[in-house]
């Protein structure tokens, strides 16, 4: 009896101890989908998805894969980016908005062609606005640099002179989730 007793109180006092789960739990990651039309020098339409991993005090890696087609002649590209971004302002419980700007390396390639991909780079940003705790609204401005200009015919729609875009800007609406 007498190790009885001490035994329960030391299992009754281990939850008082123990570090309850934070209400403000801290995201590390999110993922995002995204359509927009571009109204630069190659008007265009793209879609794709992207994630960022977030790092340390709103700095995030991520990169993204979207499909782009110009309508002046109806070519279609893939476009890759690697980027760092930022992401600041308040926490998502303080707010519903969040800003961020993002940067970094990008590359075109044209499928069922014989031009090598190119290089290029991107930067941009926009807002999250945060409609549920997992979900929000991504508005973002994105400029992607880079292409060749290049006097080629290819298969198969023999097209002259097919230029990737120097400058693809473009205005994204889609949605992020955690």
């Amino acid at each position: 009896m007498k190790k009885l007793m001490p035994t329960a109180v030391l299992l009754l006092m281990v939850p008082v101890f123990a570090s309850a789960q934070n209400a403000d739990h801290q995201y590390h990651g999110q993922g995002y989908f995204f359509y927009g039309e571009g109204a630069s020098n190659t008007p265009s339409s793209q879609w794709g998805g992207g994630g960022e991993w977030l790092a340390i005090k709103g700095l995030g890696l991520g990169g993204e894969l979207e499909y782009s087609t110009q309508f002046s002649n109806g070519v279609a590209m893939w476009i890759g980016s690697t980027n760092v971004s930022y992401h600041y302002g308040p926490t998502p419980k303080n707010s519903k908005v969040e800003a961020f700007v993002t940067g970094g390396y990008t590359f075109f390639s044209v499928p069922g062609t014989d031009l090598p991909h190119a290089n290029g780079g991107n930067f941009g940003g926009g807002l999250n606005i945060w409609l549920t705790k997992h979900a929000a609204l991504r508005l973002e401005l994105r400029d992607i640099i880079g292409g060749r200009n290049s006097s080629v015919q290819y298969e198969p729609s023999a097209i002259n002179d097919y230029t990737l875009p120097q400058h693809l800007v473009c205005f994204r609406i889609g949605v992020t989730f955690r």
